[in-house]
């Protein structure tokens, strides 16, 4: 491992890592970076009529589980509130955030449940009260999920929007946000609630061509896409954006069939997911979905997870534990970066499935670009053109990898490249820029 990356290792496990915690305004997710997982949140390893002790000891399991899988966040959904005391304290002991999420009123809410406005106040209103009095000082907490997957319905959205800033006065350090899956609904949510982050479930990996993509470029087309729409709606508010990728296959069950509507992504479609999300600037990052049943229902849908139906540990979730390992250094400076506007992108054009994107430090004004392999079957290039001839760049500016503190000029990073979906990042400076920045990250001995 190069220096610089222990550097990194260094001053995130201290927490003060590049202005993590400056530059947040008035958002606290600006100061955490998510990787972490959908899970259901009564019991995260299907085990049938769990006692309350039973419980604790397999949602502890289940936090050990995402740490060692270097994940820092649990997404728990469908729960019992009685249980969220037993997922903060598993996750305050294995270092991982909790967004709960209810099942039903007034909890969790759908548009269809209320009669009005006045109605969804009366009746939501006094049990968040309550709940940000029993847990705004808990430091596991990250942030409350109201609702999911709603229809573009504005009285709705400004029910939720009085119901979020009243949150913002009674728990500030833990803002409420909800979870779109329709760029409508995003927007309107943006324009009229004007949440402190978006987030987005998008599963891309169709196993056929009938509902969705089928092709790696209709795979690439559809997630960046999505993105860079939620970041838009998201940007217009001064918000963050999450993205909840895919890591299941769903299949159906009826009438004595089996048809498969999403296939499991391949290991490199995993670690693509998160590159690619992060370079469209997402803040956060998800999958769906921890762990399903251990036998599938006779009719409906049946879900096989990171852990497979019988709990094993499947290819795809040590490849998330892999990513997990391989960002956690760069999250804190991650936080820090907003895509940079087009007069401001160093490069001229691409020659291979690698792609870049500029970025500019919100505290610096530094320019950082991340590069992603858009190929998930093989190795490629970084055939990335950089923009001297326009002078996008000085002369003397170099692009520095920040996962192997290597040094490149326009035409040295040609012949390096990234693994079947792999990603990374590199400082943009001169070399005594690069020196100043890198030394600034950790104390010399």
């Amino acid at each position: 491992m190069s220096t610089l990356c222990i550097a990194f290792l260094l001053v995130a496990g201290l927490g003060v890592a590049s202005g993590a915690e400056e530059g947040t305004g008035d958002n606290p997710l600006r100061a955490f970076f998510p990787y972490g997982v959908y899970l259901g949140g009564n019991s995260p390893e299907y085990l049938p009529d769990l006692g309350k002790e039973e419980l604790r000891a397999s949602i502890d399991r289940v936090c050990a589980d995402l740490a060692a899988h270097g994940m820092n966040c649990a997404w728990p959904n469908n729960l019992r509130w009685e249980n969220l005391p037993l997922w903060l304290e598993a996750g305050q002991k294995h270092g991982i955030r909790i967004v709960p999420q209810g099942g039903g009123p007034p909890g969790f809410v759908r548009a269809a449940w209320f009669a009005d406005r006045e109605d969804f106040a009366r009746r939501v209103e006094p049990f968040y009260r309550d709940m940000a009095v029993r847990y705004r000082d808990d430091p596991a907490l990250l942030a409350w999920s109201l609702t999911e997957e709603n229809e573009p319905v504005p009285w709705f959205y400004e029910a939720i929007a009085e119901l979020t800033g009243k949150m913002a006065e009674w728990d500030p350090d833990h803002p409420m946000i909800t979870m779109d899956n329709k760029d409508a609904t995003a927007w309107l949510n943006a324009q009229i609630v004007k949440p402190k982050g978006l987030t987005r479930d998008v599963y891309v990996f169709f196993a056929d061509g009938l509902n969705g993509p089928y092709e790696p470029m209709g795979f690439r087309s559809l997630l960046t896409r999505t993105c860079q729409r939620f970041r838009e709606a998201a940007d217009s508010v001064g918000g963050v954006y999450w993205l909840m990728g895919q890591g299941m296959r769903l299949v159906g069950h009826g009438d004595g069939r089996e048809q498969l509507s999403w296939r499991y992504p391949t290991p490199e479609e995993i670690r693509w997911q998160v590159w690619t999300s992060i370079q469209e600037g997402a803040k956060g990052f998800f999958y769906f979905f921890y762990r399903g049943a251990s036998s599938p229902p006779q009719r409906g849908e049946f879900i096989e997870g990171l852990r497979g139906r019988y709990g094993e540990e499947t290819e795809q979730f040590r490849m998330a534990g892999e990513v997990g390992r391989q960002i956690r250094p760069l999250r804190p400076l991650l936080l820090q970066l907003d895509v940079a506007p087009p007069h401001q992108s160093i490069v001229y054009w691409e020659n291979t499935p690698v792609s870049g994107q500029t970025f500019t430090h919100r505290q610096t004004g530094r320019r950082f670009l991340i590069a992603v392999n858009h190929d998930c079957a093989a190795i490629q290039r970084v055939g990335i053109e950089l923009g001297y001839f326009p002078q996008f760049l000085e002369p003397d500016d170099k692009l520095f990898d920040l996962r192997s503190g290597r040094g490149y000029d326009y035409q040295s990073i040609k012949l390096t490249t990234l693994l079947p979906g792999d990603g990374t990042i590199y400082f943009v400076g001169s070399e005594s820029d690069w020196k100043a920045f890198s030394s600034s990250l950790y104390e010399q001995p």
